[in-house]
C-alpha cells in the first residue's frame, strides 16, 4: 500500500502474547513494518515512524499518512464494536465538515448575494449572528456551523 492509496496504510494491532502489558503493530504489506508499544497512545507516532522509515518516505510525511487501524484485542464481540463506533465517528465528522462548508457558502449567498442582514441570516440557519457574521467574514474554513 502506499500513501495513494484511497486506505494508505492497513495496521493490525494486537496484544503481545507473551507479555500482555504490550501492544505489537504490524504494517501489511511493508516489509519492516513492525513495532510496539506499552500504550495504545503512542503506538500512533511509533507506526507513523515505522512506516516513514520502512517505506523511505521524507519525515514530513509521517503526520499525513492514512494509516487504517485493525484492533485484535483478543475480544471479537469488543473489536466489532469498537470498530463500529470509529466507522460511525468518521462518518459524522465528514457530515459535520460538509455541513460546515454549505453553512458558510449559504451564509454568504444570503448576506452578500441576497442582502439579507446577518440577524435574518441567523434566524435562516439556526445560528447566533455573530456565528453568521463570522462565517461571512472568513470563506470556507471548515469550522462546523
Amino acid at each position: 500500500m502506499t500513501t495513494d492509496d484511497p486506505i494508505g496504510y492497513r495496521v493490525v494491532v494486537r496484544r503481545d502474547p507473551e507479555d500482555a502489558r504490550f501492544w505489537l503493530a504490524d504494517v501489511e504489506g511493508l516489509a519492516g513494518g513492525h513495532t510496539s508499544s506499552r500504550s495504545l497512545a503512542t503506538l500512533d507516532r511509533y507506526v507513523r515512524d515505522v512506516i516513514t522509515l520502512a517505506a523511505d518516505l521524507p519525515d514530513s510525511a509521517a503526520p499525513n499518512l492514512r494509516v487504517e487501524w485493525i484492533y485484535q484485542t483478543g475480544h471479537p464481540a469488543l473489536d466489532q464494536a469498537t470498530e463500529g463506533l470509529r466507522r460511525r465517528r468518521a462518518e459524522m465528522e465528514a457530515i459535520a465538515t460538509e455541513l460546515a462548508d454549505q453553512t458558510g457558502a449559504l451564509a454568504r449567498e444570503l448576506v452578500s448575494g441576497h442582502r439579507f442582514s446577518v440577524r435574518e441570516a441567523a434566524v435562516l440557519l439556526g445560528l447566533s449572528p455573530a456565528r453568521v457574521d463570522q462565517l461571512v467574514q472568513r470563506p470556507r474554513q471548515g469550522v462546523a456551523g
